[in-house]
């Protein structure tokens, strides 16, 4: 079972089978790239499984 998340500002997209590992990523991108930042459950809510 894979985990995805896609950004609702941008073109970016992540999967992963690793939950935290796209928690992860997706904390990095959104302070790079937007200057926000956002806690593992803010991002865990947004989580698709697919």
């Amino acid at each position: 079972m894979a985990h995805q998340y896609s950004c609702s500002a941008c073109e970016f997209q992540v999967r992963s089978e690793d939950q935290d590992e796209v928690i992860e990523l997706v904390r990095t991108h959104a302070q790079d790239m937007h200057d926000k930042s956002f806690s593992a459950d803010q991002v865990r809510d947004g989580i698709q499984t697919v």
